[in-house]
């Protein structure tokens, strides 16, 4: 796949996006991809405002640089839109000016558009208004471009949930682990390292105002604060510092390198942060990979890091006399159990590594491009033929799992937009294409239809016929005797399997306990169950585990179609996806509202989905 990631600011500018940009390509090209970052030709930071080369190549990532002008909030550069090239794909990381950009001239450069979120531009309080207002308005419209977002942790999820009600994935950034690995202290030190940029919002002096209220309770304690350089300067620590009264407790260093930093943290036990805002919490899980006891605001990315650890705590810092003496009451468990809770914490982190990460951006990617699937009204439809549907479901079964199959036509989709239930079914479910109005969306969503039309009517008999393994069958569903006519009539098609059970779908709630246990007793191995959807999918959803079988598939009507109740289409008619007509004119009375009055209504709902640029 070749991948464009856009970006404000990359290598050498040194923070948490550009280290995530970072990362995140490097696994990338380590799974085969082709990337490039596009970012822009200055440090926002750097005092000499030094040009950088046009092009670079940092760790095999081809990096283009390009000219911008205006203020580094909204840096605009124009030039980005000549370096999407062959991209499949373009990622872009952050709500800025290049978000807006390359969605607005879509129709221009025509390239797939994904984009993380990142904390949006939420970070400072400046201009708080106008930014909800631009939120609200000019970020919502340009998300309608977009085909996926991704939000990087459970806070952003929700802020974007509030304009783009479909089309979103939570994908939590992923952390090198292995660069501070176990870099902390051994044994517990009285020493707290803070690292990161220097930001207005960090909130350092409320940092260094908590070490002043601890060393008035015990004056071992010191601090090390380390970090790129921001809207705070050297200058501005070491007079905090001093305000706080804690310059001598205090260690500096600015811009460190990997090997300074690695140096402070063994000479710490604590990592701790008072930021008033955080995307993701990077540099928490940094510091937990070395094995340093995180002290973190109260804020929803630092009380989610925590919740996978169970180990530090969140502290108002606003009032550093509690915060101290909350931390001191717990530091005695601290140091007693300090090499448990290091090891611990270094066996969390690793749950954040990059490669991890990688597959879900990949999986976000194909979904956006429709390679393997693509979402209709929310529910993910596989881009199979009858040949390659047989072959996925026959390493499925293999697999071992057990595994519902749906066929889903516009009828389905339409219950599944109206039943949260349902839909949550199928989105878990192996869901194959049935009939014309799932191919016009497919055309109105992705550009192109899916290559064969795979009903259960046609597919059941046909897999049964072709797959390399030899079943044991129970059928489930549909009137009294239909099932046993339908069974002879598979048999007849399909002799080298084995029908082990049969049994009607009119029963009552009350027996579904017993007839899940005859269907277990029976030694099946596939479930076919008609009971029309959503009864059938829920029903499966419900039981399918405790029969035993491995595959369970909703048929729909097929058991009336094979025992002769209801009569098939011509062939012709099939072939041009027309067998609704048909059936339609056979049964007016029952179809005509799921026919005459559904199909406006589902494509007016994926024209909905159209419209929000919604495609994963």
């Amino acid at each position: 796949m070749r991948i464009v990631h856009v970006v404000r600011q990359f290598h050498p500018c040194i923070g948490g996006l550009e280290g995530v940009v970072l990362e995140l390509a490097t696994a990338q090209i380590a799974n085969g991809h082709s990337v490039r970052v596009v970012t822009l030709n200055r440090v926002f930071n750097d005092s000499e405002k030094k040009v950088l080369p046009d092009r670079d190549n940092i760790r095999g990532i081809e990096v283009i640089r390009v000219h911008f002008f205006g203020p580094r909030r909204y840096p605009i550069a124009l030039g980005v839109i000549k370096h999407l090239g062959d991209a499949d794909i373009v990622h872009v990381h952050g709500i800025d000016f290049f978000v807006d950009y390359l969605a607005w001239t879509k129709p221009l450069h025509r390239k797939k558009l994904v984009v993380s979120t990142h904390g949006g531009f939420f970070h400072t309080p400046f201009a708080a208004r106008l930014k909800r207002l631009y939120f609200s308005t000019v970020t919502r419209l340009t998300l309608t471009w977009c085909s996926g977002v991704a939000a990087v942790s459970p806070a952003d999820y929700e802020r974007f949930r509030t304009i783009r009600s479909r089309g979103m994935v939570s994908i939590e950034n992923g952390v090198n682990i292995y660069k501070y690995f176990d870099a902390a202290s051994s044994t517990p030190i009285k020493s707290i390292l803070a690292i990161g940029r220097l930001a207005t919002h960090k909130r350092l002096d409320l940092l260094m105002l908590f070490v002043a209220a601890l060393r008035r309770r015990d004056p071992h304690w010191t601090l090390a604060i380390a970090g790129r350089l921001w809207d705070w300067t050297g200058s501005d620590v070491i007079s905090g510092a001093e305000k706080a009264g804690i310059r001598q407790a205090l260690k500096f260093v600015g811009a460190p390198s990997e090997a300074e930093l690695r140096k402070l943290m063994a000479g710490c036990s604590v990592i701790a942060s008072a930021s008033e805002y955080e995307g993701f919490g990077l540099t928490a899980v940094e510091g937990m990979s070395a094995g340093l006891i995180p002290l973190l605001s109260n804020i929803p990315p630092f009380r989610r890091v925590l919740e996978q650890s169970c180990i530090g705590m969140t502290l108002d810092f606003s009032n550093a006399d509690a915060a101290s003496a909350h931390f001191l009451e717990k530091w005695p468990e601290i140091e007693t159990n300090y090499v448990a809770y290091r090891k611990s914490l270094m066996s969390v982190a690793n749950g954040y590594e990059w490669s991890s990460v990688s597959a879900k951006y990949q999986n976000l990617y194909e979904a956006a491009l429709g390679t393997k699937t693509r979402s209709i009204l929310d529910v993910p439809i596989q881009i199979a033929t009858f040949s390659s549907a047989v072959t996925q479901l026959d390493s499925r079964f293999i697999a071992g799992d057990a595994a519902i199959v749906a066929f889903a036509n516009a009828h389905t989709l339409n219950v599944a937009s109206m039943d949260t239930r349902f839909r949550a079914v199928l989105q878990k479910s192996i869901v194959f294409d049935d009939g014309i109005g799932i191919n016009i969306a497919s055309v109105l969503l992705f550009g192109v239809p899916f290559p064969e039309n795979i009903d259960g009517t046609d597919f059941i008999p046909a897999y049964l016929t072709n797959t390399a393994n030899r079943y044991r069958i129970f059928l489930l569903g549909a009137r009294p005797g239909v099932a046993e006519r339908a069974a002879k009539r598979l048999l007849q098609c399909n002799s080298g399997h084995t029908i082990v059970g049969c049994r009607h779908g009119y029963f009552p709630h009350g027996d579904t306990a017993e007839i899940v246990e005859c269907i277990k007793t029976s030694g099946a191995d596939v479930l076919l169950v008609a009971m029309g959807n959503p009864r059938q999918e829920l029903w499966l959803m419900d039981n399918l585990p405790a029969t035993g079988c491995r595959l369970g598939l909703g048929v729909g009507a097929l058991f009336d179609f094979l025992a002769g109740g209801i009569p098939r289409a011509p062939a012709w008619i099939r072939s041009a996806r027309l067998e609704w007509a048909f059936r339609l004119s056979r049964e007016p009375r029952r179809l005509w509202r799921r026919y005459l009055t559904g199909i406006p209504m589902f494509l007016a709902r994926v024209m909905g989905q159209w419209w929000s640029g919604a495609r994963v």
